[in-house]
């Protein structure tokens, strides 16, 4: 027996304040702002900013081999207590930064900031959400990701005024220090594990609540376990179509230097990543909106946007900028349906039953095929000389994720009927 909360505020506003809290803090200052140290930090120990940023890559496997067990552990323990570790993992891999010489050094702080975002970057917002909110589920965690960008947008700016007027090694002591204020605070005192453990339901929408049973008993949670899922086609597919989304968000390392190519000049491609940076954040609401009446239509709005993006840039980019900025803002959506539409696709297809440990898998395969594809679009493009090929590959690849995605769906409809 479970009461529907009557107050003004449901608890879960709260655990949705810490999740945009901690993407705003703790996850952008550990992943989407840490390319502002690869070259002072570099240049002050003598190593080049390519090699400085194999850490990232250390990292990008930490977080690959963590997720295997980072579902399993967010299912079993509070997620109070587990955010918690992961926010205070990730202070003191950015804190141990500012002291280190040697670039094996850097990696151990990758491993760890890699385990705990395993967590936080992947598993976090889908789960947390999904437990503590009936509907709109898709716009609420659209929202939190959105945060991870409004972050870099703030902080990559501040980061770099601080580094230039006090150095590297400081930078790092004020991002550990915004993240121990920001984001352990949130885990702490706004995070709860699950409503049934505080007798809540999850908040339902005004238009909704006619569906939540007087009485309070809450309706059996729909989907299946862990195991059923891992015997079904469907899972392997949600993971290959993530795995996709994420091969082709890497082609972003690229744009800048494209660009560039085209002498259009630095300031030029810095402007297009800024576009790219506006259409990831206005990807993250429209995609969980969509996501919300379709998770269908939200799969086929990421992938088109990519496939126009990537084609507006590849073919018309060398006629103006203009035709550059267009193409980076619907690649920017693209961009955002790497961890919207993903995260909801697991949702509408396996249910929120063994969620979190569902979508440990599919976050598995992606972040291994972020971790090894970046080099090999590089060594296609030292190859061949040009971006163009690069470019025109990751076209194709797109359209091939918008196929094994229908596939995905329709075996995962089979998931469904059978369940009904």
């Amino acid at each position: 027996m479970v009461e529907v909360q009557r107050h003004r505020i449901h608890r879960g506003f709260l655990v949705f304040a810490a999740c945009c809290a901690i993407c705003f803090s703790t996850v952008t200052l550990s992943f989407n702002t840490m390319g502002i140290f690869y070259t002072p930090a570099g240049t002050d120990l003598g190593i080049s900013a390519g090699a400085f940023g194999t850490y990232m890559s250390v990292q990008y496997l930490a977080m690959a081999v963590s997720m295997i067990f980072g579902g399993k552990i967010l299912h079993r323990f509070n997620a109070r207590w587990v955010l918690t570790g992961c926010c205070a993992m990730v202070s003191v891999g950015i804190s141990l930064m500012s002291v280190y010489n040697y670039i094996w050094q850097f990696y151990c702080s990758g491993v760890l900031i890699g385990c705990a975002n395993s967590i936080l970057l992947y598993l976090m917002v889908p789960t947390m959400i999904d437990r503590w909110f009936k509907d709109r589920v898709g716009f609420f965690v659209g929202i939190c990701l959105c945060f991870t960008g409004v972050g870099a947008v703030v902080f990559n700016p501040l980061g770099g005024w601080v580094i230039e007027n006090f150095g590297w090694r400081t930078g790092y002591l004020v991002f550990c220090l915004i993240t121990a204020l920001v984001g352990l605070p949130s885990a702490i005192f706004l995070i709860r594990n699950k409503p049934e453990d505080m007798s809540l339901a999850p908040w339902v929408s005004a238009k909704n609540k006619e569906s939540v049973p007087e009485e309070g008993i809450v309706s059996p949670v729909k989907g299946i376990m862990f195991n059923q899922a891992l015997r079904t086609p469907a899972l392997w597919l949600v993971a290959l179509y993530a795995g996709m989304m994420d091969v082709g968000i890497t082609l972003n390392y690229y744009i800048p230097s494209y660009v560039s190519s085209l002498a259009f000049g630095i300031f030029a491609a810095s402007t297009v990543s800024s576009a790219i940076m506006v259409g990831q954040m206005i990807g993250k609401l429209l995609l969980g909106y969509i996501n919300d009446i379709n998770v269908k239509m939200g799969v086929v709005t990421a992938v088109a946007c990519g496939i126009i993006g990537i084609s507006v840039m590849t073919f018309l980019g060398g006629s103006g900028i203009y035709f550059l900025y267009i193409g980076g803002f619907f690649y920017g959506i693209f961009f955002a349906g790497a961890t919207v539409t993903t995260s909801l696709m697991t949702r509408g297809i396996f249910g929120s039953k063994d969620y979190s440990r569902v979508f440990s898998v599919v976050s598995t395969v992606a972040t291994l095929s972020s971790a090894f594809t970046s080099a090999i679009w590089g060594a296609i493009i030292d190859i061949t000389g040009s971006y163009t090929l690069t470019l025109s590959i990751g076209i194709g690849m797109m359209f091939v994720t918008f196929l094994i995605g229908y596939l995905a769906f329709y075996f995962g409809k089979k998931i469904n009927s059978e369940e009904e």
